[in-house]
């Protein structure tokens, strides 16, 4: 019996491609769902070391404060950004005090000391963390913020840094607001810039790119098929 229209056989085996055109098929999509993996995305907000040259302190006697500020824009709703401070170190020379516990407030976490760090929750208008150090040549500390936007908020949060010597002087700076911040941070969009205010800080991003999860799905699942793609082509070229 024959097909009219081909004079072919019905029963004719489908002719398969060849062996080659196969493998250059599976290569290229294998090359894709490679290229989709090695997309990466940010996390949004900020994560840096902060170093502060605080060589014009030493020698002075007494103990010198750094004041970390968060305000929220939106109060008295409640806030949605959190700063994280840690991994504190005060250079050659110098260490760590106390928390000063009657210039700290709202909703911030401490323990007793400022190398302690704390983390601080944006809940109320203005939130302080404060604490004493002996200067060294310099004061470091990792900071994480978030950067969470309140849709119709009156103004953007903001986080800000102070440091004064033992005898109340704030470190020079050119804040153009006049508030004497050596560091501020507008959490106005979802990777907010870091303004610095003085030579003597320097800001150093912590922040690692992560693989998008929707990028290492497509991978894995471009792999599995490539897989089994090649292990059924394999099938049927030893049953010719």
């Amino acid at each position: 019996m024959t097909n009219i229209k081909s004079h072919q056989p019905i029963n004719q085996v489908p002719q398969r491609p060849s062996r080659n055109k196969t493998l250059a098929v599976l290569a290229v999509l294998a090359a894709l769902f490679l290229a989709l993996g090695q997309r990466s995305a940010f996390a949004d907000g900020v994560s840096a070391t902060v170093t502060v040259d605080t060589s014009s302190l030493v020698g002075v006697a007494g103990q010198s404060e750094v004041f970390f500020v968060l305000t929220d824009g939106n109060a008295p709703t409640p806030g949605t950004n959190t700063a994280t401070l840690g991994d504190f170190s005060f250079g050659t020379g110098g260490s760590g005090g106390a928390v000063d516990a009657a210039s700290t407030f709202g909703d911030v976490t401490t323990g007793l000391n400022l190398a302690d760090g704390a983390t601080m929750l944006d809940d109320q208008f203005t939130n302080v963390f404060a604490g004493f150090f002996t200067a060294g040549n310099q004061l470091t500390f990792d900071l994480t913020l978030t950067a969470n936007l309140m849709t119709g908020a009156t103004a953007p949060d903001e986080f800000a840094l102070f440091i004064v010597d033992p005898n109340g002087n704030p470190l020079a700076s050119n804040d153009p607001d006049g508030s004497g911040s050596l560091l501020a941070i507008t959490i106005d969009s979802a990777n907010p810039s870091v303004q610095t205010f003085t030579d003597a800080v320097t800001v150093t991003s912590n922040t690692v790119p992560a693989p998008e999860p929707g990028a290492l799905l497509l991978l894995a699942a471009g792999l599995a098929a490539l897989s089994a793609l090649r292990t059924r082509m394999m099938q049927r070229g030893n049953q010719v």
